[in-house]
């Protein structure tokens, strides 16, 4: 089980060891953004500081684990990702994780989560819909 609390983590390492590149959000442009540059680094230090580097290097992974998703480094993605597997720790232990992961189109979920306008948070029904993708809807039990 992942503890929460305060971690030590060196965000740029678990970058590295994901072949995700860091960069400053003030250098963030739409147009050029490209397949596994990140410039959400907050999002990415805050997830790291609370559940550790492995959480981190699993989520950067899932995320990047198919070339269509490598592009989906975005902060509500990450959180999204992280949370569920917080809340669902059996899911870390599933065999088929990583080509489950790589089944689902991160990118649709986003744009149709960003087009909802149902005044939730982007990255709270990103995770309904990968809650539903994984088959753990409707869920019963404390908040994700």
């Amino acid at each position: 089980m992942i503890q929460t609390g305060a971690h030590s983590c060196d965000i740029h390492k678990v970058a590295r060891q994901c072949g995700v590149l860091l960069r400053d959000w003030r250098h963030h442009s739409p147009s050029s953004r490209k397949a596994r540059e990140c410039y959400c680094k907050p999002t990415v230090r805050e997830i790291g500081r609370r559940y550790g580097e492995e959480h981190l290097r699993l989520v950067l992974m899932l995320v990047t684990g198919s070339q269509r998703n490598a592009d989906e480094l975005f902060a509500d993605v990450l959180k999204a990702v992280s949370r569920l597997l917080i809340a669902n720790p059996e899911l870390v232990r599933r065999p088929t994780l990583i080509s489950d992961f790589n089944a689902i189109d991160l990118g649709a979920l986003r744009r149709g989560a960003k087009a909802m306008k149902y005044g939730m948070a982007t990255s709270d029904e990103i995770l309904v819909a990968l809650r539903m993708q994984f088959g753990l809807w409707p869920y019963r039990g404390e908040a994700a």
